[in-house]
């Protein structure tokens, strides 16, 4: 399983591994020291005892000769001390005169300096010392000072310094590879640990993308205590914000249904006769182009907010034609629908209705025998095209009749705004409807909106 590590300054992920990562590295070192100190002070108290062991041993034996020299009353030359030149030594110094180990070979080392410690002096205690001996190798000691037949007598043992850096290197040389594998299995731990603990939050973007895309209303409840106040506060910021959505689009409709028509009336009304000079009809246009960019900007403002809405296009479809086939069912006509069930457009469903209603509307109104409303994804748009087999438009006709008012025949009731609403609504949404005749007869509308998925797609990446 691949597990990305994220940037530690731009995800919450990153800055959770980083630190993660950084304390557990930093633990480890530390227990690392702290382990190898802790064998280095077992192997030293080991070393100790050994060589208080044989001062102690040298001490019991030590006997007075009737010359008033020291001797021995047995032997204390077992290995190490029997080997010569080994670092393992005994040596009494008593009134000048040495009595040394068999390691020692007859010679004699100097007695180490070491701290005054009335403590242990008073009570015969060794003491520890570092020095070296004849051959300059580094030596650790315990050295005693005490009294045998009321002579002070000078006692010491020593060991090869190796003996104490040795086994807690060895230690070292094992701790540090297993504490690598160890900080190993703590990375993977972290980065599945980080992953698992960030699943709701992953869960809780998903959520949030449908609630914007229109498919969820508002945020489900979680079991993770933390998330549960921010999902209270998105909820209650989704409703507000539907609400003045829903106020928004109201002010909309009206403005729209209470300025548009009549604009468009009045500059249909005006000609050459009760306008000679042309003003009014430049004073209208100017009125209806500030009434097209103030409702263009109203409608846009909505989306880039990720408010704007995302409909079944099928269900939509299927509404429409339904309520047609029931106004023109004496006209019997062959309806036939085919329309994704999974495909849904970035537009809300009362401006899905006006762009496709009157659109359709008209291939009912115009259409011989049959009427065919087809539907495809082609990237971030979906295409919707219905055909009727009525007299269609010519093709140097089709302009003049997506104009605002303009009727093509006057014989047929209509006001002439359906087709230039629709191209105005589709338009708004960054769509498009286009007119064209088909090769045997009748008319081709397609009509482009926004693929919703398309839009979702290109948010989460």
């Amino acid at each position: 399983m691949k597990l990305p590590l994220p940037s530690p300054r731009k995800t919450i992920a990153g800055r959770l591994i980083a630190f993660s990562m950084f304390y557990a590295m930093a633990a480890l070192i530390v227990a690392a020291f702290v382990l190898w100190f802790i064998v280095a002070a077992v192997v030293r108290q080991q070393v100790d005892q050994r060589l208080d062991l044989q001062i102690d041993a040298v001490r019991s034996t030590l006997v007075l000769g009737p010359d008033g020299v020291f001797g021995l009353s047995g032997n204390l030359d077992g290995p190490p001390f029997d080997r010569t030149g080994s670092g393992w030594y005994w040596q009494v110094t008593a009134d000048g005169r040495h009595l040394s180990s068999r390691s020692l070979d007859g010679g004699s080392i100097a007695s180490p300096p070491r701290a005054l410690d009335w403590k242990r002096l008073f009570m015969g205690k060794p003491q520890p010392a570092v020095g070296s001996g004849d051959n300059g190798e580094a030596l650790y000691f315990r050295v005693a000072r005490t009294f045998v037949s009321g002579k002070a007598v000078e006692i010491l043992a020593s060991a090869p310094k190796v003996a104490l850096t040795a086994p807690a290197a060895r230690a070292l040389a094992l701790l540090v590879p297993a504490m690598l594998a160890l900080g190993a299995i703590l990375g993977v731990g972290i980065l599945f640990q980080v992953r698992y603990g960030l699943l709701p939050l992953r869960a809780l973007s998903g959520q949030i993308s449908e609630i914007s895309s229109g498919r969820l209303r508002e945020l489900p409840q979680t079991e993770v205590d933390e998330l549960r106040p921010v999902i209270g506060e998105i909820n209650r910021l989704v409703e507000h914000n539907r609400k003045r959505l829903a106020e928004t689009r109201l002010q909309f409709a009206n403005l729209a249904h209470g300025l548009k028509t009549p604009v468009a009336s009045l500059y249909l009304a005006l000609d050459g006769k009760n306008d000679p000079t042309g003003e009014a009809r430049h004073l209208v246009g100017r009125i209806d182009r500030r009434i097209r960019h103030h409702l263009g900007r109203a409608r846009a403002g909505v989306s880039e907010a990720g408010l704007a809405s995302s409909t079944d296009l099928r269900s939509r479809v299927d509404d429409i034609v339904q309520m047609m086939s029931k106004l023109y069912a004496e006209r019997r006509l062959s309806v036939v629908t085919t329309v994704g069930s999974d495909l849904r457009i970035s537009c809300s469903a009362e401006d899905t209705d006006e762009v496709l209603g009157g659109i359709i509307d008209n291939a009912f109104k115009w259409a011989a025998s049959s009427v065919r409303i087809t539907s495809t994804a082609e990237g971030a748009m979906v295409l919707i095209s219905i055909e009727d087999d009525g007299p269609g438009i010519e093709q140097s006709r089709i302009a003049e009749a997506m104009k605002p008012g303009v009727r093509l025949d006057e014989t047929v009731a209509g006001d002439g705004f359906g087709l230039s609403i629709a191209k105005e609504v589709a338009e708004l949404y960054g769509g498009y409807v286009k007119l064209q005749a088909r090769p045997e007869n009748g008319l081709i509308a397609v009509v482009a909106l926004p693929d919703a998925h398309a839009r979702d797609f290109a948010r989460s990446s």
